[in-house]
């Protein structure tokens, strides 16, 4: 009798094995795509916990006898922005899918892009400590950006609407989580004639601030990261060339989401470390952000359906 119950069992089991591997190899398929893509404007947004120039105790010896230098709020309310034209670039996606009937499947992409910008602009609505530096300061006060790279890890529920041809369009849409990596420098020159800096000029050394902080410059590059949360819409199109193989054309539009550097600091501050202090206390850092970063991909894409 314990053998009889054990034998549908078994004939069970094999069953669903058997079936199971037939829906696998008939149902996956797997997928990569090259193509380029193009970039909405992009507004980088900085703040960091400078002071006032005639805080920094290289620049000013009486610094910290000034009550406005040696507040715990370091840089509140200061900010400045860079806005940058759209950039275009590469980009590259490699998936593996599956077919949950005829119409949906579900895909795992990962996906490399590169957009070059390769611009520089001047600095720009400054407020705070900021407002004052590029108004009485600065000769030159530059942004600069170069290549925004971006690693992708997305999943999209695509919907096929096959038919009798051997082509089928198709719909989708997305949730991406990216790494992006973005090529950033600035240089902020101050005007190299004493004279024609106004900071400090009420203060009893104003000569001598102006003298120390004349031709200085505020320079760096670096490369500014975070991983963003946003989401795709995908259309596109197939065309079946064997059982197994079709090549097709695919358009995405991508929202990236928000980007948040972490805290990073410069090469030099005013032409010398970048601290305020003599005895190095006192670091200055900065912080960039952008808003919802938009893409569009152009991509020729060719899929392998596999097949027991």
């Amino acid at each position: 009798m314990q053998r009889q119950r054990r034998l549908p069992l078994i004939i069970v089991a094999m069953t669903v094995t058997c079936c199971s591997s037939s829906y696998v190899a008939a149902n996956w398929y797997l997928g990569i795509s090259i193509g380029g893509n193009q970039s909405s404007d992009v507004t980088i947004e900085s703040r960091s916990n400078d002071r006032a120039s005639i805080c920094d105790e290289f620049i000013n010896p009486n610094a910290l006898n000034l009550p406005n230098c040696t507040t715990a709020e370091r840089g509140a309310g200061d900010g400045w922005l860079a806005n940058f034209k759209p950039g275009s670039g590469h980009a590259m996606e490699a998936e593996v899918g599956v077919y949950l009937n005829s119409r949906i499947r579900i895909a795992a992409v990962y996906a490399h892009d590169a957009t070059n910008f390769d611009q520089t602009v001047s600095s720009s609505d400054a407020s705070g400590a900021d407002f004052d530096k590029i108004s009485n300061e600065l000769a030159i006060g530059e942004e600069s950006l170069g290549a925004v790279r971006a690693d992708r890890f997305q999943i999209s529920v695509i919907r096929d609407w096959s038919n009798s041809s051997s082509w089928t369009p198709y719909l989708g849409i997305g949730l991406a989580a990216t790494r992006l990596r973005k090529d950033f420098s600035w240089l902020w020159a101050r005007n190299p004639e004493p004279a024609e800096i106004t900071t400090g000029i009420d203060q009893p050394n104003a000569a001598e601030i102006q003298r120390n902080l004349a031709g200085t410059v505020s320079a760096g590059r670096r490369i500014l990261e975070d991983t963003t949360y946003g989401y795709a819409i995908l259309a596109g199109l197939n065309r079946q060339l064997t059982d197994h193989v079709s090549l097709g054309l695919k358009l995405q539009w991508l929202d990236r989401g928000s980007f948040k550097s972490g805290p990073y600091d410069g090469d030099i501050l005013r032409s010398h470390p970048p601290h305020l202090r003599l005895d190095g206390s006192e670091p200055v850092h900065a912080w960039s952000n952008t808003d919802d970063t938009e893409v569009l991909n152009v991509l020729v894409s060719m899929q392998y359906r596999l097949s027991n």
